[in-house]
């Protein structure tokens, strides 16, 4: 009996996927990705029961649609953009009555709140999508980048955007949650580059702030780190609170250098 009401509420659900513009097919890919976590083509194949080849299409069509992001790791996997993210961005293409009808409503009852401090938050999945994001705030920074993160290896977009901070004399601070053989080599040539750098134990976030004014906060997968789910905070508030986070961290951080 159970398997039948399983069985029944995943085909209502795969239904009400459809009505938002998915095929069948993506439908059960993106339900199987929201139930396991990150997956492989081969993986999501087993478990919807189609071709891994038709499931790299179905991927590639979710992906443009919101729904899935490939991730930076081996073998090639996907994740879920978050149902309430990936549905709501859905719903806003296909209400674009009502959202016109909102903008004006909310323009005619504003009432000069343009003065006020805004804050915006908009999420992103994903190892690579965080390190976008990171590559253009970071062409903007003017004074100082604080970082705390694993310290894992970036791509040479990142090291040349944090080379050329450094050319506009930006300080690049950074807190590593693992120091160990894995990683000490990465480490002492960040600091040949300039990077101040220092470790705590910990695990599970990363945290980039920029100017006091905007800043990343980021949760990963300590099992799988390129699963990650990043908001991208534009908020002079939110980033010096943050900030008062990162140095009173870095306080309590061992320093490291080149002879560690």
């Amino acid at each position: 009996m159970k398997r039948k009401i399983e069985a029944k509420t995943n085909s209502e659900l795969v239904q009400t996927l459809v009505k938002l513009g998915l095929s069948r097919d993506e439908a059960s890919c993106y339900i199987a990705l929201t139930s396991f976590g990150s997956l492989t083509a081969v993986h999501i194949a087993e478990k919807v029961h189609i071709l891994p080849n038709a499931v790299y299409r179905t991927l590639k069509r979710l992906e443009q649609k919101g729904f899935a992001v490939t991730l930076d790791a081996y073998p090639v996997s996907f994740q879920a953009v978050p149902p309430a993210v990936a549905i709501s961005s859905v719903v806003q293409e296909k209400e674009k009555v009502l959202e016109s009808l909102k903008i004006t409503s909310l323009q005619a009852l504003s009432f000069n709140q343009t003065k006020l401090p805004q804050t915006n938050i908009d999420m992103v999945t994903g190892s690579k999508q965080m390190f976008a994001a990171y590559i253009r705030l970071a062409k903007e920074v003017k004074e100082e980048i604080l970082i705390i993160s694993i310290g894992e290896p970036v791509s040479d977009e990142i090291k040349i955007a944090n080379r050329d901070a450094q050319e506009r004399g930006v300080r690049i601070k950074f807190i590593a949650h693992q120091f160990d053989e894995t990683n000490k080599d990465l480490l002492k040539n960040w600091i040949r580059m300039g990077l101040e750098v220092r470790y705590i134990s910990d695990k599970g976030f990363h945290l980039m702030i920029f100017d006091r004014k905007q800043s990343i906060l980021a949760a990963s997968n300590p099992e799988n780190t390129p699963e990650r789910i990043s908001m991208i905070i534009s908020s002079d508030g939110i980033s010096r609170a943050l900030r008062d986070y990162f140095y009173a961290t870095w306080e309590k951080a061992t320093p490291i250098t080149i002879w560690s």
